[in-house]
């Protein structure tokens, strides 16, 4: 008789449903899958998944829930289930869809997906999400709210500007503009200072943005909209999971005769990468280490702007490391660790010579 080692649901979710798949594993590593109707993505379709849960699981044998991040769609159910005491897993979409790759499936349905959630989950040991704090949560919000304002002031500045260089000059419509510019120009002030009362009013999130603005070139709401974007690395583990998180991976295309251009994938945060761009020009003038990096760089670049990419992830790097390991920055760090390796060195060499003779 076959004895569960594991279970896992796999849950796609959708903008108004959940597509729901439990898996088993067995101790002869088969594995077996239950499908449930679809449920709605609101409480009452919850309520419907959780009473499907405590009669369908075994007591005492591991269980997890795999679902992907999709936007914010998959936020109430994630929150719904941890708080029945539900261990959670939201995967990166760039990981499932490798997983799923690797499957050889080529058909793709809700259906199909959620199984295969349940199959990963099954497969490997995921770490398991936890919830951030409401703080972190309100200054997600106002940084995206904030990086779309000034999209939008943009759109305006070069309408007002193409007015006023067009021959049919409204004077009009130039008031109007001016007047809408200055609506974004407030609105973005006022976010900004939302910001700061925000983070004021919790002392250990405010004690690890100084941090952060230790860095010559980092502000504020540079911190703050990293820090808010990432939830504080609160499923970052390790430096190349930031970068890929925030699409500054390298990608090279190569095959054969064929040598394709190195670049960064893109494929992921979007507002890290628009939030560190000035900070990163800032960082070459007045940052000692970055500085010395960059000029290091920059002649062997076809274009200056790919070594101030490179800038970018090792500044986002470095108030990653700054956050974990909760110091502020250090001109001389780089010094002290080179000066740490040459006298270490030097140790083992007089260890040889003593040896030797």
């Amino acid at each position: 008789m076959n004895t569960i080692l594991k279970q896992c649901l796999g849950i796609d979710v959708s903008k108004s449903s959940l597509s729901l798949s439990l898996g088993y594993l067995t101790n002869n590593l088969s594995k077996k899958f239950e499908s449930h109707v679809d449920v709605s993505n609101d409480l009452s379709g919850f309520k419907v998944l959780h009473k499907w849960l405590k009669k369908s699981l075994d007591a005492g044998i591991n269980f997890t829930i795999v679902m992907e991040a999709t936007g914010v769609y998959h936020q109430h159910v994630a929150h719904y289930l941890y708080e029945q005491g539900y261990d959670v897993c939201i995967m990166q979409s760039g990981r499932v869809k490798r997983y799923a790759q690797s499957l050889d499936q080529r058909s793709k349905t809700d259906a199909l997906d959620s199984r295969m959630l349940s199959m990963l989950g099954l497969e490997r040991n995921l770490r398991p999400w936890h919830p951030p704090s409401k703080t972190l949560q309100q200054l997600k919000v106002l940084s995206r709210e904030r990086s779309t304002l000034l999209k939008d002031r943009t759109v305006e500045i070069n309408r007002y500007g193409a007015i006023l260089s067009s021959v049919g000059n409204n004077t009009k419509a130039s008031k109007r503009h001016r007047a809408r510019l200055k609506l974004l120009d407030l609105q973005i002030e006022s976010i900004e200072e939302e910001m700061r009362c925000l983070i004021s009013k919790d002392s250990a999130l405010k004690r690890k943005i100084d941090f952060l603005e230790s860095i010559p070139g980092i502000s504020f709401i540079s911190a703050a909209t990293v820090v808010g974007e990432t939830l504080g690395f609160e499923s970052i583990t390790n430096g190349k999971q930031l970068t890929s998180y925030a699409g500054y991976d390298v990608v090279l295309r190569e095959s054969g005769n064929f040598k394709g251009k190195t670049r960064i994938s893109k494929k992921g945060n979007s507002h890290i990468r628009a939030v560190l761009h000035m900070p990163s020009m800032t960082c070459v003038r007045c940052n000692p280490t970055l500085k010395a990096f960059y000029n290091r760089l920059k002649p062997n670049k076809a274009k200056p702007l790919v070594a101030l990419v490179a800038v970018q992830r090792k500044l986002l790097l470095l108030m990653f490391t700054l956050w974990k390991n909760e110091e502020n920055y250090d001109a001389e760090f780089e010094n002290k660790k080179q000066q740490k390796h040459e006298a270490l060195a030097a140790q083992d060499n007089n260890l040889v010579n003593q040896f030797v003779s």
